[in-house]
């Protein structure tokens, strides 16, 4: 079912402007996600002459951690451009991360800062609070575009880090983990590849992944032109991308000591809408903590070679001008 719906909107867009598309959303989203529309909430009296602005994810549950945090940032941005003061709730609305079994709370402070002083409950006793939603719109549409240009890069980096950080847990377990693999970042080429639904179901509109032979030819051409490139830190969530590439490169080859692979994914559905995802782990807030690691450690080696997807801008973003020399795949994109 993913990948027929991928397929017909795909050839439908084909045929649409970008302002066509617009429109076509501005319709859909007040038609099928009425709730997820912007609206203005009073709470109580607090921060009267203030207004706060309540950053929610989407209501399907798919966004991937990567993509709930770019889009965190376009709501930043905004309410920026209109003097509001941000906060993210992903605790009263609802990610693929939630954790249940722990205590239900706010799972993006999991991962990352808050963008602001507020607390939960200051904002839900405010008076004049702004929901966000998928209407939101901002001025410099282009900021957010993926693009993999150093300035882009830069600037995004910045921005970022100007309004939040990734969380003190975080930090010190990426240290410690760079510890146990025992390598030097500056000497390490990070590859990144995906695998699993990107690949079998090649969704519409996004772009065209690598395969493993692809990769390695770009791989090896860094080795030869960079003498002092001593391993590879691979981050891949497919378990035969991974056979391929430790079997090429054998000890060069490193992953995190707590790395674990999917090689049951039928195909049929978005990874997270399948049981094929708990490979990763069972806890949705480990499966987000494991892979935010790996990509924060991505970010701190000397090279980079990745497919164009999220992931590999994310951690581009994070590194901001910190690669020797980078090389993301332009494959084109599915559908097309």
């Amino acid at each position: 079912m993913g990948r027929l719906k991928n397929k017909i909107r795909g050839i439908v867009f084909e045929h649409l402007s970008d302002n066509q598309i617009d429109s076509f959303y501005k319709i859909y989203y007040k038609v099928r996600y009425p709730d997820e529309l912007m609206k203005n909430m009073s709470y109580g009296d607090l921060n009267e002459d203030k207004t706060l602005y309540l950053i929610r994810p989407k209501v399907d549950g798919t966004e991937g951690l990567m993509s709930l945090l770019v889009n965190v940032l376009r709501h930043i941005y905004y309410a920026q451009e209109n003097d509001y003061i941000p906060f993210v709730d992903f605790e009263n609305y609802h990610t693929q991360y939630d954790d249940f079994i722990n205590g239900n709370k706010n799972s993006w402070e999991f991962y990352f800062t808050q963008p602001s002083n507020l607390t939960l409950t200051e904002v839900y006793q405010s008076k004049n609070v702004v929901l966000s939603g998928l209407d939101m719109k901002i001025s410099n549409k282009s900021f957010f575009k993926q693009n993999f240009d150093d300035q882009s890069l830069i600037s995004l980096h910045n921005f970022m880090f100007k309004y939040i950080d990734f969380n003190s847990d975080v930090k010190l377990k990426v240290d410690n983990e760079i510890k146990k693999l025992g390598i030097n970042t500056s000497e390490t080429l990070g590859l990144y590849l995906r695998g699993t639904d990107y690949i079998k179901l090649k969704p519409a509109g996004h772009p065209v992944q690598p395969t493993s032979k692809q990769a390695i030819k770009v791989v090896d051409d860094f080795i030869k032109k960079h003498d002092d490139i001593t391993k590879i830190f691979l981050v891949t969530e497919d378990g035969e991308i991974y056979k391929e590439i430790k079997q090429k490169y054998k000890d060069k080859c490193v992953v995190v000591t707590f790395d674990s692979f999917i090689n049951d994914y039928d195909g049929k559905n978005f990874l997270s809408h399948t049981s094929s995802i708990n490979e990763l782990d069972d806890s949705p807030y480990i499966r987000g903590l494991n892979y935010l690691i790996k990509i924060v450690i991505l970010s701190k080696c000397g090279y980079f070679v990745g497919g164009n997807t999220m992931g590999s801008w994310a951690s581009l973003i994070f590194s901001g001008d910190g690669y020797k020399e980078k090389y993301v795949f332009d494959l084109g994109m599915y559908g097309k």
